[in-house]
């Protein structure tokens, strides 16, 4: 199971010198052993998401919990071998 717990991704807007929030509280329970799809409008952030998840990005806030172990800071290495 995974489970995001308050995501929050946001990204520095030079030309406003603030930042642009890209997801904001964000939780989502995703089971074992079945299918989830995330659908949307285009630049609902469903990119970001998975960029997330895969540990290609890193979260500003939140949790991304992997069967019980906090993965929010391992690499996309590090969380592939965890299966």
């Amino acid at each position: 199971m995974i489970v995001l717990e308050n995501i929050r991704y946001a990204v520095a807007d030079e030309n406003r010198k603030e930042e642009k929030v890209i997801l904001d509280n964000v939780s989502l329970n995703i089971p074992s052993g079945g299918i989830t799809a995330i659908t949307g409008h285009n630049g609902g952030g469903k990119s970001t998401l998975m960029k997330l998840l895969m540990g290609i990005e890193r979260p500003t806030g939140g949790s991304i919990i992997f069967n019980g172990r906090d993965i929010t800071e391992l690499n996309v290495t590090e969380r592939a071998r965890l299966g």
